[in-house]
C-alpha cells in the first residue's frame, strides 16, 4: 500500500511489469523532465476536445501509467496516430494517484511477440435450422 510519504518520492520501477511492457530498471526522476504520455480524446463538447490520460494494466491486473522519454518511443510501441501530452512526473502522479494507481512505467517496450498474419481463431460454422431441430440419438432404437 502506498502511503502519502512515498507519493512525494521518485517511483521505482514495478516489481511485475506491464503485460506490454518492459521496466527500464531505475527511479523516475522527479525533476522537472516532460515525458510523453499517452492520451484519448474525447469527442467535442461544448468546451471542445478533451485528452484524458490512458492507463494499463500489468500482469496481476494492477493499474498502471505509462510515459515515455520522447515523441518517437511513443509512436514506435502505440502507433503514430496515437495521441500524446507532455507531463512532468508530479504532473502525471497528481493525475494518477487520487485514482490508486501508484505505479509508473517508463519507456515500457512490447514483450509479447507478433502473431503471424494466418493465427485468426477459426470460426465454427454456423449450424442450419434443420441441423438445430434434429432429434440426437440416444439409446439403441434410435438411429
Amino acid at each position: 500500500m502506498t502511503t502519502a510519504a512515498h507519493a512525494s518520492q521518485p517511483l521505482e520501477a514495478p516489481e511485475e511489469p506491464p503485460d506490454t511492457a518492459v521496466v527500464r530498471p531505475g527511479p523516475i526522476h522527479a525533476g522537472r523532465t516532460r515525458y510523453y504520455v499517452p492520451v484519448r480524446e474525447v469527442p467535442p463538447g461544448h468546451a471542445g476536445v478533451a485528452q484524458v490520460l490512458r492507463l494499463f494494466r500489468q500482469r496481476d491486473g494492477s493499474r498502471c501509467a505509462v510515459a515515455f522519454s520522447s515523441p518517437g518511443a511513443l509512436h514506435a510501441l502505440l502507433g503514430a496516430a496515437q495521441p500524446s501530452a507532455e507531463l512532468t512526473e508530479a504532473a502525471l502522479r497528481a493525475l494518477t494517484e487520487p485514482l490508486g494507481v501508484h505505479r509508473l512505467v517508463l519507456d515500457p517496450k512490447l514483450v509479447a511477440p507478433p502473431a503471424p498474419p494466418d493465427a485468426a481463431a477459426p470460426i465454427a460454422p454456423l449450424r442450419t435450422e434443420r441441423q438445430r431441430l434434429r432429434p440426437t440419438a440416444v439409446g439403441p432404437d434410435r438411429e
